[in-house]
């Protein structure tokens, strides 16, 4: 039978080994470059990622505005039967409005919500550079998605799709979906008439 010698640990340790890999990890070689590649990239997607976050900001707060145009244009539908109802009795002149709010037409304020944003949205794509310009052209299909009155008040919802102005394709991120809402209602200037003439 053959014998087995045991061999000590310390034989194992060679003190050429101990230095070399000390050497080795002591060496900085070809550190600074990775660290160089690392920072470019992180700032690299920091700027796209702020560019498109800005990009955002911006469409939003332009798709904002153009609900309110769109839900102040829809409360200036005069519904003008209820307005005028019981204007003409023989007591009118004496007696005050109880309600200062102007009532609205909910089926002519809806079609007049549609074609204020349909038409702010035309005339932003035909001037786009120019002072005209009232929705970013980063938006499309500009349109109402919620459409609200009860007869006092209106409150429009519109949404657009923003696309990004650096696309992250490789996430297939290219663009995102922006929602608004604005409410609005008319209210009559309280005046003292009498017989038609304004006080």
């Amino acid at each position: 039978m053959g014998l087995i010698h045991l061999i000590s640990p310390t034989r194992l340790r060679s003190p050429v080994n101990l230095t070399s890999l000390r050497a080795r990890l002591q060496s900085e070689d070809g550190s600074i470059s990775v660290l160089v590649f690392g920072l470019f990239a992180v700032v690299l997607l920091s700027g796209v990622v702020l560019t498109d976050i800005s990009a955002v900001i911006v469409a939003q707060r332009s798709l904002v505005q153009a609900t309110e145009s769109a839900a102040q244009s829809a409360a200036h539908a005069l519904d003008l039967d209820t307005y005028y109802q019981g204007k003409h009795s023989a007591l009118s002149f004496l007696v005050s409005d109880a309600s200062p709010v102007i009532p609205i037409d909910c089926k002519a304020a809806s079609n007049r919500a549609s074609e204020t944003l349909a038409d702010i949205a035309n005339t932003s794509n035909l001037n786009y550079g120019s002072s005209k310009q009232l929705v970013r052209r980063e938006l499309s299909n500009v349109h109402i998605s919620e459409f609200q009155c009860n007869g006092k008040e209106v409150l429009i919802t519109a949404s657009a799709k923003a696309w990004l102005p650096i696309s992250l394709s490789l996430f297939s991120f290219e663009s995102v979906e922006l929602s608004a809402s604005a409410g609005t209602t008319s209210v009559k200037k309280r005046v003292l008439s009498l017989f038609g003439i304004n006080f």
